[in-house]
């Protein structure tokens, strides 16, 4: 097999519930030239099985943690670019085409989209797909880049150059940092037209005003340089 342009990596832990329809879109894509790496961090119920069924390789992190999970997917990546999935994320056919797109753009370095629910009826998924994409519009100008895990990619050279995940130190949103990180070596492109559909369980687990309050606790964090917040406070601070 001739190695790959473009490597998924999908961090896996007890997905079985969303796993395979999202698998099945992204082999559903009109791309083709990708391998598909599933990283198992530790699962206990069938996603290992299931992504054994869809996935060009399984790859297991024994060690918790959603950064340390993505960080062994790409160094075990082949791809040129690397481009992270959520195992509860809905990709249409046309996602990776486009990401490839906007990656292979002169100096750009990473690329990222607006995402809605997928539980939300229509009129609601596409005011929910307006207001995220004009913040992340937004906040794109004022120069701080809203790159989540569940919709970005990178190049692999740029992501080792500004030290990738482990450089962060188990700091949280480490998916918005790497994104800023990228910025110092090349462009970082907002793609508004590049959307996906993600599963809104958090939002009903803590409840709206719970996790709004802690994304502006992440922000001040992140914007001040503070660094203080880090992985095991966030999963903490939001289940209280």
């Amino acid at each position: 097999m001739d190695r790959p342009k473009v490597s998924v990596v999908m961090p896996v832990l007890n997905e079985e519930e969303f796993l395979e329809e999202t698998l099945r879109t992204l082999r559903a894509q009109t791309f083709k030239g990708f391998e598909l790496l599933v990283v198992d961090n530790g699962s206990t119920d069938r996603s290992p099985e299931i992504a054994a069924r869809y996935a060009d390789r399984v790859v297991r992190e024994p060690v918790r943690g959603y950064d340390r999970a993505l960080h062994r997917g790409i160094c075990e990546a082949q791809g040129e670019f690397i481009v992270q999935a959520d195992a509860d994320t809905l990709y249409p056919s046309d996602w990776l085409a486009r990401m490839v797109k906007a990656l292979e753009e002169e100096g750009v370095v990473c690329a990222y989209g607006p995402w809605a629910f997928r539980e939300s009826p229509s009129f609601r998924q596409r005011l929910e797909l307006f207001l995220n994409t004009l913040i992340q519009f937004l906040t794109h100008h004022l120069g701080f880049c809203q790159t989540t895990g569940l919709n970005m990619g990178f190049r692999r050279d740029a992501y080792f150059l500004v030290g990738g995940y482990p450089a962060l130190g188990g700091l949280a949103a480490a998916d918005i940092r790497l994104g800023l990180r990228l910025r110092r070596v090349g462009k970082v492109r907002f793609v508004p037209h590049m959307c996906v559909y993600t599963s809104n369980r958090a939002f009903r687990r803590r409840g709206a005003l719970r996790h709004w309050l802690l994304m502006i606790r992440n922000f001040w964090d992140i914007v001040l340089r503070r660094d203080r917040l880090t992985l095991e406070d966030w999963y903490a601070w939001r289940h209280k």
